[in-house]
């Protein structure tokens, strides 16, 4: 019992003089939100009034029934607040409750409510065309200086206090990537921005007719076999789409002035006709539910489409590949396009394309994947074999984690839709989760061709199983734009335990490349895809040592992740630490397949080696990397999205990086340590030609903490054009090895732009 109490007593929460914090065990009050304000304002001397909480979420996962509210003022969320209570779906009784509430917001209720009415807003003025359009100028121009991308395709916006401010967060897809830009309304002016590219898909390998793993190596381009499986659970009936499936639902604007992801499916926003891309999605499946059904069989050509999976091409495949051998009709499936409409962002819904119809078995057999030089998209999309490759990873991701405790209600049960084919140059090489659905590119000639390697889809997916049980409202508390390192770790980690299930455990080419088998620590990085390393890296660690005692540990510690992410749906602002504490009081709840604590110990031995503790007064070790007197971080300029600039004409330029070790509390960095400068082995280098390839990489050592270690990093010109405004972006991957490693324990990047104008 002890051991249950001090598992509870790590997630006890931090409490500052405006946020109000804590968590309620099981059993402790009765689930409802009467109760948990009543023991905040007990706990702070501050009254909140239900009056005050507007319903965001309730629904049953498969162990509990989850209730989530958000506080509001003027009806407005307070940004960062939420309580969220997970009940017996039985009993009744309590299992978890969480509050992050903001007492100086609910002090300041009257004052904050008459700043709002002064301000002349109401809840039509924030959605008046007026107020967009005067944010909206704002924004784009903001938008408009970013060095790579500039151009706005849609933009939706929410509206929440922040200490004491009404502040509308603008988020804008651009080409490339997504810019989340804060507006104060009461100010009228830029708060904040940030910006983050697409996630390229940096997975450095994994291996259906059809590939089990992937196609082919990545970095050797090893080509691996390709095998006969079962694609299962096709529908035998789908719906006739016309010409225009979504009928005048297809031709409604969405305007982002009413976007409202937090309030679209509440009574509040019903009223307001508010709407996000889940209420969007669940109207276009309201109009295409009454379609009528066709058999989905060979004489009138099969779609791959099933219990897990629907396959489609990009709506753009019509008019970029002309010499697609077959009709191109529509699906009943969706994507959002944007237009700029007056200033006003508005959205409609487009249906995708019906890919190649099957007409026979012997026809589905014949499709035998062959490797294009060029990728050519209209190739691949006359021979239809990308289709099945993506169906059947889909699938078995889903079967595996159905099979291992993903039961709940709705989330575990519906499809995800895969687009193939997106011809935006800006997205080229990659692939991408995004509302429900997996999105894949074109590929220049010597990439990977993602829609052919299941470890990245399984990878993609992960992060929409994140989503799904998770919630669609989770914020990170360390992570750059709401997004980084967990989410990067947890879809990593989620890819491996399908590889695991998959193989077996046996080896195959490639497969010591992964990214999540790394012995990188927590805050020795400066981007999330190394963030995630730590993440993906102590959660493998963990499942090593729980399966290493038979094939029931990868049920088990399956089940018990998959728990930890019920117990965080909907996070305001999850942390590494709070998110290895769910992990923990998972544990100790237990399950129908595991018995309370069984991970406790796998859990801690696997966060000790990585730089980590659960303790306020822990020092970690750190690795500073100072850029011409300025610390490198994953927002300074040297960082992914603010590459240093350089015109090529004063090339060759250098840079000296000085480097400075600090072994920290648990010893993680220890003395002489090596320091490696890599050009060219890592994911999506080798745009920059370096001075220092030749020695590639160059080698450094460190005999103590005082010591700094100086790096002259020199660029010398254009191997090739990797960027849009026909510049080269690419990064010195600056990294730290303890004696006797084989990967590194510590890794920051350095990033130059080298562009082709003159220099002024």
């Amino acid at each position: 019992m002890k051991s249950f109490v001090f598992a509870l007593s790590l997630l006890a929460f931090s409490l500052s003089s405006e946020a109000y914090q804590a968590m309620v065990k099981k059993g402790e009050l009765s689930p409802s939100l009467e109760a948990a304000l009543g023991k905040a304002s007990a706990d702070t001397g501050v009254t909140f009034s239900k009056d005050d909480f507007q319903l965001i979420e309730e629904r049953s996962l498969a162990t509990s029934h989850f209730t989530m509210y958000v506080q509001t003022i003027a009806q407005v969320p307070v940004a960062k607040t939420a309580v969220r209570i997970w009940a017996d779906k039985t009993s009744g009784e309590l299992i978890l409750a969480e509050l992050h509430l903001d007492e100086s917001a609910a002090l300041r209720k009257g004052l904050l409510t008459e700043k709002f009415r002064r301000a002349r807003f109401s809840a039509n003025a924030l959605k008046s065309n007026l107020l967009s359009n005067l944010v909206s100028l704002l924004v784009t121009a903001e938008v408009a200086g970013h060095p790579t991308d500039s151009r706005v395709l849609s933009m939706s916006v929410r509206d929440q206090w922040e200490n004491g401010d009404l502040v509308r967060e603008a988020t804008v897809r651009g080409r490339r990537g997504i810019h989340v830009i804060s507006v104060s309304l009461l100010k009228n002016k830029v708060l904040r921005r940030s910006y983050r590219e697409f996630p390229q898909s940096e997975r450095v390998t994994l291996e259906a007719h059809v590939y089990p793993i992937y196609e082919e190596v990545e970095g050797t381009g090893e080509r691996l076999p390709h095998e006969v499986r079962e694609l299962r659970y096709i529908d035998a009936e789908v719906r006739e789409a016309g010409n225009a499936p979504f009928g005048p639902l297809g031709e409604t604007k969405f305007p982002e002035t009413s976007y409202s992801p937090l309030l679209a499916e509440t009574a509040l926003g019903e009223m307001g006709n508010l709407w996000s891309e889940a209420s969007l999605r669940k109207k276009v499946e309201g109009v295409t539910s009454k379609l009528p059904l066709k058999p989905n069989d060979f004489e009138r050509g099969l779609l791959l489409q099933g219990k897990y999976a629907t396959i489609n091409l990009h709506p753009a495949v019509k008019e970029e590949f002309p010499e697609v051998s077959f009709p191109l009709l529509p699906t009943v499936n969706h994507l959002l396009n944007w237009a700029n409409e007056g200033g006003v962002f508005v959205a409609k819904p487009v249906p995708g394309l019906a890919g190649k119809s099957i007409t026979s078995s012997e026809d589905l057999l014949a499709r035998i994947p062959f490797r294009h030089p060029e990728h050519s998209p209209t190739a691949y999309i006359n021979a239809g074999f990308d289709e099945v490759q993506v169906y059947y990873a889909v699938t078995v991701l889903m079967e595996t984690l159905v099979k291992f405790g993903f039961t709940d209600k709705e989330l575990s049960e519906k499809p995800f839709h895969a687009f193939l084919y997106d011809p935006d140059i800006g997205m080229r090489d990659n692939a991408y989760y995004y509302d429900n659905t997996i999105n894949f590119t074109t590929y220049g000639a010597t990439a990977i061709n993602y829609a052919r390697d299941n470890s990245t889809i399984w990878h993609e997916l992960g992060h929409a199983i994140m989503e799904r049980l998770m919630g669609s409202h989770l914020g990170f508390a360390d992570s750059k734009s709401g997004y980084g390192g967990l989410s990067e770790g947890m879809a990593d980690f989620l890819a491996q335990i399908i590889v695991e299930h998959e193989t077996q455990g046996a080896n195959f080419p490639g497969k010591k490349n992964f990214r999540i088998l790394n012995e990188t620590g927590f805050y020795l990085t400066n981007e999330y895809h190394d963030d995630g390393e730590a993440y993906g890296g102590a959660l493998n660690d963990m499942f090593l040592a729980s399966i290493a005692d038979g094939t029931d540990g990868l049920h088990a510690f399956t089940d018990l992740t998959l728990e930890a992410m019920r117990l965080t749906r909907n996070h305001p602002s999850l942390s590494a630490a709070a998110w290895f504490e769910h992990l923990l009081y998972a544990d100790s709840l237990g399950s129908e397949v595991r018995q309370p604590e069984r991970f406790r110990q796998a859990i801690l031995e696997a966060l000790k080696k990585r730089n980590f503790s659960f303790s306020r007064t822990f020092t970690p070790a750190a690795m500073a990397v100072a850029v011409e007197g300025q610390e490198l971080t994953n927002d300074s300029p040297g960082s992914r999205e603010k590459p240093i600039d350089l015109c090529q004409a004063i090339l060759p330029a250098t840079f000296n990086l000085q480097v400075k070790l600090t072994s920290g509390d648990a010893d993680f960095i220890r003395f002489p340590a090596t320091v490696k400068v890599e050009y060219q082995k890592g994911a999506l280098q080798g745009a920059i030609r370096w001075g220092g390839e030749a020695k590639n990489p160059e080698t450094f050592v460190v005999n103590s903490a005082a010591d700094l270690a100086e790096l002259p990093i020199r660029a010398l010109g254009c191997d090739f054009v990797n960027q849009p405004d026909d510049s080269c972006k690419d990064y010195a991957y600056v990294q730290v090895f303890n004696q006797g490693s084989v990967k590194p324990i510590a890794k920051k990047r350095f990033y130059l732009k080298l562009n082709p104008v003159p220099c002024e």
